[in-house]
Formats: C-alpha cells, structure tokens, sequence
C-alpha cells in the first residue's frame, strides 16, 4: 500500500510548513507553485553521503509535489555514458519535458541543463579524495576484482605511474579520480594539469553549491541559509554509510601513492573546500557552529522518535534501521533506502503521467 506523508505528524516539519508559502494540500486541484529555490540538480557523488543528502532533496520534493527526473530501473540515469536526453522515460515524463528535481546518480554532462526548469541549483558534494578511494575500494568490494587487498593493488597496480590510466574502472564506472569521473572529466585528462584547471573552472561556473563531506552537518547548515529553508528541513539520518571498523590502515608511502594517482580529484577538493571556507567565513562561524548544534538536536529527536535499534546489515555492512512500531509516516521515508523510495516515486509519477495522457487522449479524440 502506498505511504503518503502527513505534512503534520512530526513537529521539525510543522516549523518548515508554518514558514512555507506555497503547500501544496493532497487534495488541492491547483498546480503546484514552484519558486527558484525548490529546484534542485544533486549531482550524485560515489560515496560521498550523497545518499543522506539525496534522501533529505528525496523526501522535500516528495512532500512539494515537485516533478523528479527518474531512472527507469535502478538508480542510475547514466554512467558510465554522460547523461542525454534519450536517457529519460516516457513513463515519467512531464507535460512540458522538463523536471524540477534530479537526484540520482548520473555522469554529469551541460545536457542535464536542457531537462531542468528554470531557476534550478546546481548541487553537488566533494570528499577527501584519499579517503573517497578507499572507501570506494572496500565498499565495492575491488579486493574480489583485483584479488588483492587495498595495500597491495596500491603497490602492485599503482606502482607505476604512467599505467595508472590504463586500469579499467570497476563496473566501467568506479576508481582513480571518481569524483571528476562523475563530474564528467575525460579519463585522458586525469593528469593534464591544464585540462584538470579548465573542468574544476567549468564545475565552478555550473554549480551553484558545494558541500563537503567532511563537515557535512556544517554544509547542510549553509546549505539550508543558501536555500532559505528551514533548518529542520535538512533533518536525517546517515543512510548507506558504514562506521570505521571495515577501514583498512595504510602506510605513509600508501597515502602518498592514493594522492598522486588521484591527482585530478585533489585539485577539485583543494579549491572547494577553499570556497567552502570563504562561505563559512561569510556566514559567520559563531552563528555556523549554532546551527550545527541546532541541527544535531534535531537529529537526535528524530533517531529518539524514529529509531528503535540501529545494525549494520546494509548493503556491504551499511548503517540499517529498525522503527518504532508505532513510527510516523515521515520517519519511514526518513530511513528509507535510495532503491525503495525511488520506486514509491516512480509509482506516484507513472500514474500522474498515466492521467495526464488520458485527458489528452480525450480531448484529442474526435
């Protein structure tokens, strides 16, 4: 049976609903009112937390009503191909061809542009590219792949620098430099230094907002001020994320070998995370570390009220949660996987499309 969000049974979104002009009501007839701060592109990173943000953008949209940009099956629209048009189905399309939301993973290409409605933000979010690497290494499982553990595919595969290239990516999509790889850089230019300035210059010219794994509450903070959203809107709980227990330890010389190899992505993280210093200093760090405070106590009024036990039997060992049994609608969708919800979304649009193409059909019958 499908779930619908009761806009009134956790009190963090009473706040986000009493600021809000435009609700949308379930039973209103009228179109929904979308203004430039309520449409979103999230440039989807590999392990990255992009699925905790993805989730939080998930559930705004859900509850706005807004037109989200579907994967036909799964949870990719492209990769290891760029994103283009053909990639889109009909079977969630919009009247006008055009989306509010996009949040699912993809490799970004200016395309993406021509698909989204006017007065999208342009999001993406980057990680410390040593620890991208080894994440990506053990969650994915490479060690299967390459039959070796991360210490030796470093000294074995990446002892080399010239070759370093030639490794073909995990599934065509995962490995060296994941971040420009999923920003859509040419693996030829990994170690062009000019080609990698003129892609980081190019992501900085699309993209709106840069968030920052590492100090995530911090970014969804400035996030919420960039968005002027309420803060309680950026409530979560970490989803498809694993604790420290299954990091593998590496020598000096190892992280050395992961920073050279993953040069392109350092000189993305390096110039972000300046710019993400330069909007905290704008902010104001006083009134930044206020907000972080904030934020945690509404998460952790969301895991009292929500949770009732948390495991690690997840994908790959990731953080799952058992509710409360007599949990809220909202929390469901809270500490709902990416696969699970993506699928409720695509019911909700599948018959929206389905009626829309019946009153055509009607007034286009003679």
């Amino acid at each position: 049976m499908s779930m619908v969000i009761n806009k009134l049974d956790i009190r963090f979104f009473e706040v986000y609903l009493s600021c809000n002009e435009t609700i949308i009501e379930s039973q209103s007839t009228q179109p929904a009112m979308v203004t430039e701060n309520k449409r979103i592109f999230f440039m989807k990173t590999h392990k990255c937390a992009s699925s905790t943000v993805q989730n939080i953008l998930m559930r705004f949209g859900h509850m706005e009503n807004l037109d989200f940009l579907l994967p036909n099956m799964n949870n990719y629209i492209g990769n290891p191909k760029h994103f283009n048009t053909s990639m889109i189905s009909n079977n969630y399309s919009t009247v006008d061809g055009k989306f509010d939301m996009f949040v699912h993973h993809t490799r970004y290409s200016q395309e993406i542009k021509s698909v989204m409605r006017y007065g999208t933000i342009y999001v993406t979010i980057l990680r410390e590219p040593t620890a991208l690497f080894q994440s990506i290494y053990s969650f994915y499982h490479f060690d299967k792949k390459y039959k070796c553990n991360l210490t030796e595919f470093i000294t074995n595969r990446l002892s080399n620098k010239s070759s370093t290239n030639q490794i073909k990516r995990y599934s065509n999509k995962l490995g060296i430099n994941q971040m420009n790889w999923d920003l859509g850089m040419d693996t030829n230019d990994f170690e062009n230094i000019e080609m990698i300035n003129k892609h980081i210059n190019m992501i900085e010219r699309d993209f709106d907002f840069v968030m920052i794994f590492e100090y995530l509450d911090a970014s969804l903070v400035l996030f919420a001020h960039f968005m002027q959203w309420p803060l309680e809107q950026m409530a979560y709980l970490p989803l498809n994320t694993r604790n420290n227990t299954y990091k593998q330890i590496l020598s000096n010389d190892d992280v050395n070998r992961l920073i050279q190899v993953n040069m392109a992505d350092n000189m993305l993280y390096t110039r972000f995370v300046q710019k993400f210093k330069e909007m905290i200093n704008k902010y104001g760090i006083e009134k930044l570390k206020k907000g972080i405070k904030s934020l945690m106590a509404i998460n952790q009024e969301i895991l009292e009220m929500c949770v009732q036990s948390v495991a690690n039997k997840g994908y790959a060992r990731t953080t799952s949660y058992k509710l409360k049994a007599n949990a809220k609608t909202m929390c469901k969708y809270i500490a709902m996987n990416e696969l699970k919800y993506t699928s409720h979304l695509r019911e909700i649009q599948y018959e929206r499309q389905k009626k829309y193409n019946a009153l055509d059909k009607l007034m286009n019958d003679n």
